[in-house]
């Protein structure tokens, strides 16, 4: 297991390094793939699964346990979604990368290549969260900017009275002279999610509402107990309408793993809150981003 801890490790460090040389890179996805497929190899041969008690309606859910250390639970991983077949992921990937992957597959494709990594991390440590949400980052920051076709920064400059203030963000992207957008990434919105329309509404103030248009891009809103192993969902509604409609309003909010609170609080409010899944985001890359 040491060997495996070691592998995880040093994949997950290169693609923070491949990250900060280029988001855009092809060495960048060539990083994010290694260190998934080293992550699902060590999931189907160094661990066993585990069926979780879903109090999610209509979602199966399981997590993994290391066989050398059972008292160990992974967070929980949609069964809809994740497949932990290395072959398939790795042929999904060349699909991917020819641009040839099906909208079908799409959904379980991305899903299981932002989660394999936190999974297998934190089944090393438990505590960790700052690894896999940093993976995530780097996953969804990849992908935005493969589809942007531009290097985002992490940092925006707010003018205020006669001074150049600068503020760290999660991402912002230059797309031409118009328009911009800021890109906010959470593994969920229990992590200070009040900073992404924080952040927005800054930009709305110093800029004009429309000139940074508002993306957030989240995984999902499970909760695991380690004793019951049980899983819910958790869910704010009335606090996420009220970030939206009285804070400011993020233009698209992607899901990996949708909440069907959020979901109905969509339809509900069409007009303000528009939610979707993240695969979605690449069917409509121009409307979604606004160029």
């Amino acid at each position: 297991m040491a060997d495996d801890l070691a592998e995880l490790r040093a994949g997950y460090e290169a693609v923070k390094r491949a990250c900060r040389a280029s988001w855009t890179s092809k060495e960048t996805g060539n990083a994010i793939h290694s260190v998934a497929r080293v992550s699902l190899a060590f999931l189907q041969n160094g661990c066993t699964t585990v069926d979780l008690n879903s109090r999610v309606p209509g979602k199966s859910y399981q997590g993994f346990r290391r066989r050398d250390a059972a008292s160990v639970v992974s967070r929980p991983a949609n069964r809809q979604y994740f497949l932990p077949d290395l072959r398939q992921i790795d042929s999904m990937w060349n699909e991917w990368e020819r641009g040839l992957l099906s909208a079908t597959d799409l959904p379980a494709f991305l899903y299981t290549v932002a989660l394999s990594p936190c999974l297998a991390l934190e089944l090393f440590d438990r505590q960790n969260k700052k690894g896999p949400a940093t993976y995530f980052e780097c996953f969804v920051g990849h992908l935005i900017a493969r589809a942007a076709g531009t290097e985002p920064r992490k940092r925006a400059v707010l003018p205020i009275q006669n001074r150049n203030v600068r503020l760290t963000m999660d991402f912002i992207f230059d797309l031409n002279e118009q328009a911009s957008l800021h890109l906010a990434v959470k593994m969920s919105t229990r992590e200070r999610v009040v900073q992404a329309w924080a952040h927005q509404r800054l930009l709305d103030s110093a800029y004009g509402i429309g000139r940074y248009r508002g993306l957030m891009v989240l995984f999902g809103e499970t909760k695991l107990d380690s004793r019951s192993l049980e899983v819910v969902e958790i869910c704010v509604p009335d606090q996420w309408l009220a970030y939206q409609a009285l804070l400011a309003q993020m233009h698209r909010i992607y899901y990996f793993d949708p909440p069907e609170r959020y979901r109905q609080l969509a339809n509900e409010f069409p007009g303000l809150v528009n939610l979707q899944p993240f695969a979605n985001f690449f069917t409509e890359i121009a409307s979604a981003l606004g160029c």
